[in-house]
């Protein structure tokens, strides 16, 4: 129950950094070894293109569904993200990869799933849907 309830904290905290601008700091929750890192070597860089590119793009809602450890130090994550753009609501997915360090959790990567790509009752998305997906990549 640990688990959860760090995890529910670090998901609450990223995504309250999220939807007030605080980009700074969600820069901060990615992990160090973050492929997301390679495109902003400095988090002014990313504020700067945060600002300008995700303004645009409401968080209408979020959920942290369940989580399925890797290991001591590392879980994967399923969200649900409920987003407006242009007045059009869609929900995104993420089987998020999140690596404990002594400074507590942070974000690495994630593979995503798109409305088009899973259909069903956004809570009832589960692993299976991401293990049988046929992009598998993380970014």
């Amino acid at each position: 129950m640990e688990t959860r309830k760090s995890l529910e904290k670090f998901w609450s905290e990223r995504f309250t950094n999220l939807i007030s601008g605080n980009y700074e700091a969600v820069y901060n929750s990615y992990h160090k070894h973050a492929p997301f890192r390679k495109n902003f070597s400095t988090g002014h860089e990313y504020v700067r293109f945060a600002k300008a590119q995700l303004s645009a793009i409401e968080v209408k809602d979020w959920t942290f569904l369940k989580f399925r450890k890797l290991s001591e130090e590392q879980v994967e994550c399923l969200i649900v993200i409920q987003l407006v753009c242009d007045e059009t609501v869609q929900y995104f997915y993420e089987l998020a990869l999140i690596i404990l360090s002594d400074q507590g959790w942070h974000y690495h990567s994630a593979q995503k799933l798109s409305g088009e790509d899973y259909g069903g009752d956004p809570q009832t998305i589960d692993f299976i849907h991401f293990d049988q997906a046929s992009q598998k990549f993380r970014l």
